[in-house]
């Protein structure tokens, strides 16, 4: 038994225990427990330290688990699949590509999902920290420990991916809703996968598919999300645009209610999953209310915006007034000379605070 794990099991959360009865149990000096509750406190657990009592656990590490995660959704009455744990990973999005080399075809002649495309379809990856995490249009996504939540989900329609654009817009309203419903916030988005609070992007969405080069169809969709629960401690240029939910409710007098990552997994999820298998289903209702919901969160419909062309494409920035969101999730513009354009790629940037 480690030093580390001793201390933990003298510790209690009703009790403060010496540093002095520490050590003597522990038979090292109070240097080494002053380093051991300092390694505890890096690994998730709040330690009270006070004068003349001792320390205390006052809160255990918020620690992903494929057990809880499953039992949310489960909560939820959500069916996803197999659910994959990392503590640290390069990315849930690249580990998801990965698995699906090793799927080949999804899905057979007849549509139906393969055996291998059944293990891994509705799957979730889920990590306590990125290595490598993107964002769109080949951006680093920042994703320290303990600081924010990253997962991703595969799911594999029966007809392939046919609008990109709805799935991540889906993934938009889904985070929205599962933290507004979790924590009380007041999320927006900014078209096509960010989403701000307080004025700040505290989350980021990166759908990508997976093609079947034989049928020429895009087989899988793996959407991934970050979301900024704590503060990372991001450099002064990133601190001005990047925020995270307990600043956010913070700054607006706000109570920060106890959430497990495990939950917020689960709700997004669960959300995801009602909306694309209504979409497989054709079923119009749900996409409509996705799309209303969309609207009624968007922060730039009646701004005035700068377009970029995505990275790669021909063209050149322009400026157009943002009128609307179109049920296929595009973006409706109207550039000076009064020409509308529907937008379903590209990026777009607001004048002012976003």
């Amino acid at each position: 038994m480690t030093t580390k794990t001793k201390i933990l099991s003298i510790l209690n959360s009703s009790e403060f225990v010496s540093g002095e009865k520490l050590a003597r149990e522990c038979n090292i000096s109070r240097a080494a427990v002053w380093k051991s509750i300092n390694s505890l406190r890096a690994d998730g657990f709040e330690i009270e330290a006070v004068t003349n009592k001792g320390y205390r656990i006052s809160s255990l590490p918020d620690k992903l688990s494929e057990e809880k995660i499953d039992a949310n959704l489960k909560k939820c009455g959500a069916a996803a699949g197999k659910i994959f744990c990392y503590d640290t990973i390069d990315s849930t999005n690249s580990e998801a590509k990965r698995r699906c080399v090793l799927v080949g075809a999804f899905r057979d002649q007849n549509g139906e999902l393969t055996e291998k495309g059944m293990e891994l379809n509705r799957a979730v990856f889920a990590a306590e920290q990125q290595t490598a995490g993107r964002g769109r249009m080949g951006r680093v996504f920042e994703s320290p420990s303990r600081a924010g939540i990253y997962f991703s989900l595969l799911y594999a329609p029966a007809n392939g991916l046919e609008n990109p654009a709805l799935f991540t817009a889906s993934a938009a309203v889904a985070v929205c809703e599962a933290l507004d419903s979790l924590y009380g916030t007041e999320c927006k988005i900014k078209w096509v996968n960010d989403i701000f609070c307080a004025n700040k992007k505290i989350c980021g969405i990166l759908t990508e598919g997976i093609s079947n080069f034989e049928t020429g169809k895009i087989e899988a969709a793996i959407v991934g999300i970050g979301i900024n629960i704590k503060n990372a401690g991001f450099d002064e240029t990133l601190s001005k645009i990047a925020g995270n939910i307990e600043d956010s409710l913070s700054a607006e007098g706000k109570t920060v209610p106890a959430v497990s990552k495990n939950e917020i997994i689960a709700q997004v999820v669960s959300r995801l999953l009602a909306f694309y298998d209504s979409y497989e289903k054709k079923e119009k209702i749900l996409l409509d209310k996705m799309i209303s919901e969309y609207r009624k969160r968007s922060i730039l419909t009646g701004k005035t915006v700068r377009v970029n062309p995505a990275a790669g494409m021909r063209g050149e920035s322009y400026e157009a007034k943002v009128l609307d969101i179109s049920e296929k999730a595009e973006l409706v513009v109207e550039i000076p000379t009064g020409e509308k354009k529907f937008l379903s790629s590209g990026e777009v940037s607001l004048h002012g605070s976003y």
